[in-house]
């Protein structure tokens, strides 16, 4: 077991890459550099996986609609990618059935297309990761997939992460255990060096106090939507907005929705339904973002006027909400929708400034194969040969479950005292540290209290707080742990939960109130 251990910048810290960022894109670079043998040093002056990664659809997928934007090699990337990524997070990422009604000669062929890019999908160890080829259905195929009639309807299979929160800490983890030093809550001050070269970032640590400075051979700018900030380039005048709903479970079978205008999906997930994205551009600045109550609303209004499905939804039928702005490449214009989702390393030097990089656009999918080749390119500019990649192959930290079904079944058959459900959840996000976490269960009644409604136990506080690095009781149920994300737990489990991350953490009775208190409002529908 890896934990996550935060290391605390201290003066005189140096190191060949200091990575700016602790989302995905910044937490595969950080692994990528790594593991091939250069000194690292991440940087993140939030929580780990807190904005736009955690702001998905948990979608591993090629990206149908690229195809229409001619993006033919953005969609043979994403598909190999999502071979990838569910050979080597296997417990984490699963191939899920999609239908697509109303599919004409256009997406017929659009779909023929991602079959044959797509043709090694199937190399792989485990049949459980196996994906079809797109067929059509007929009445009786969409009455056993629990949908009515839908015009036109043809099925075919992407993949879909469980928890992409805990994959951004996979990738963190693998970092530390090739010893890369990570560390929340850190935030850059300024860039080292003049206009001419960046040579490091004088930090803040906000949790411990104090500014030091670290020094490195390159700078890497992994910060998203905040790129320009960091680097003091003007802001796009325009970003995408994307946000999705949970909502009571709409249909067992994810469907799509295509408009002239965007898309939106109505995904199974932990017993709810995942409705999203909206595309909507914003044009204010990032740090002034925040979803709002009306965003919701006008998303839960468009959902009732352009799904095929049956549904009518009202804002009961919501339990949580989620949405970020998408990091798009410096060329991107005001069509955030037809923008491309291509990732691009911009080298400052371009503009007189060695030394520092941009890791900019993207999408989840590509993370890894982008990190390959940003550190590639790292390399070069430090002027050093450094080993060849291995991420494609070795399993991320906590990651190697060569038969997932297998793995879930006999770890039933050792806890015959849990819950099915607990233990197939707690496989699936925990991996090779599944073992520890429900033995946390097994220890302690209070531990094995169920936190949702498909089995997440209490247990997986205490391990966070233990061995995950949080900040807050809010890190804790959004981002190491299920519990948050499907919504408010109440207030007797959310006070139990406080309870018990702070026996680890140290924390008074009155700052277990006021993290809770925090917390709530942070998985809480916005009031306004």
């Amino acid at each position: 077991m890896t934990p996550l251990t935060r290391t605390r910048p201290a003066d005189g810290t140096s190191a060949d890459v200091l990575v700016v960022g602790g989302g995905i894109t910044g937490a595969a670079i950080a692994y990528e550099a790594a593991s091939r043998g250069l000194d690292v040093v991440l940087v993140e002056k939030d929580d780990f996986g807190g904005a736009t990664s955690a702001a998905t659809g948990k979608l591993i997928h090629g990206g149908l609609r690229y195809l229409k934007q001619l993006e033919v090699g953005l969609v043979r990337e994403s598909l190999a990618e999502r071979r990838t990524l569910s050979v080597i997070a296997p417990n984490l990422v699963s191939p899920i059935a999609m239908v697509l009604p109303g599919a004409g000669l256009v997406e017929r062929a659009g779909l023929t297309a991602y079959d044959l890019l797509s043709l090694d999908r199937n190399r792989v160890a485990d049949r459980s990761k196996r994906i079809p080829r797109h067929r059509s259905l007929s009445s009786d195929d969409l009455a056993s997939l629990g949908l009515p009639d839908l015009p036109s309807p043809v099925l075919f299979h992407d993949a879909m992460m469980l928890s992409p929160e805990r994959l951004t800490l996979a990738f963190l983890r693998s970092a530390v255990a090739h010893g890369a030093r990570v560390a929340n809550g850190v935030r850059v001050d300024a860039l080292l060096g003049g206009p001419q070269r960046a040579v490091g970032a004088r930090v803040v640590d906000e949790l411990e106090g104090g500014t030091t400075e670290i020094t490195a051979g390159v700078v890497v700018n992994a910060t998203g939507a905040w790129a320009q900030e960091l680097v003091g380039a003007p802001a796009p005048r325009v970003r995408s907005e994307g946000i999705y709903l949970v909502t009571r479970q709409i249909t067992p079978t994810m469907v799509l929705t295509v408009t002239p205008h965007g898309h939106f999906s109505f995904a199974p997930w932990r017993g709810h339904s995942l409705i999203g994205p909206t595309e909507t551009p914003y044009e204010g600045p990032v740090s002034q973002w925040r979803l709002t109550r009306a965003a919701i609303e006008t998303f839960v209004e468009r959902i009732n006027a352009a799904s095929l499905l049956p549904v009518a939804l009202s804002m009961d039928d919501v339990v949580a909400a989620y949405g970020g702005l998408r990091p798009l490449t410096e060329s991107a214009g005001a069509d955030t929708y037809r923008a491309s989702r291509a990732a691009e390393l911009v080298d400052h030097a371009r503009d007189g400034r060695e030394g520092l990089v941009s890791a900019t656009g993207g999408k989840y999918t590509t993370s890894r194969a982008f990190a390959q080749h940003a550190v590639d390119a790292v390399a070069a500019k430090l002027g050093r040969r450094i080993a060849p990649s291995t991420t494609a192959r070795v399993p991320l930290a906590g990651c190697d479950v060569p038969d997932l079904p297998a793995a879930i079944a006999a770890t039933a058959a050792r806890h015959p005292g849990l819950a099915a459900d607990t233990v197939d959840l707690v496989v699936r996000h925990y991996g090779t540290d599944a073992e520890a976490v429900l033995a946390l269960a097994e220890s302690d009644p209070a531990l094995a209290k169920r936190a949702t409604a498909d089995g997440e136990p209490l247990a997986t506080v205490a391990w966070a707080a233990r061995h995950e690095m949080p900040r807050s009781l809010a890190d804790i149920l959004l981002r190491r742990t299920g519990i948050g994300t499907l919504g408010d737990p109440g207030d007797v489990l959310g006070r139990e939960a406080a309870r018990i991350a702070g026996e680890v953490l140290g924390w008074s009775p009155a700052r277990q109130a006021a993290e809770w208190r925090d917390a709530r409002r942070a998985v809480s529908l916005p009031v306004d």
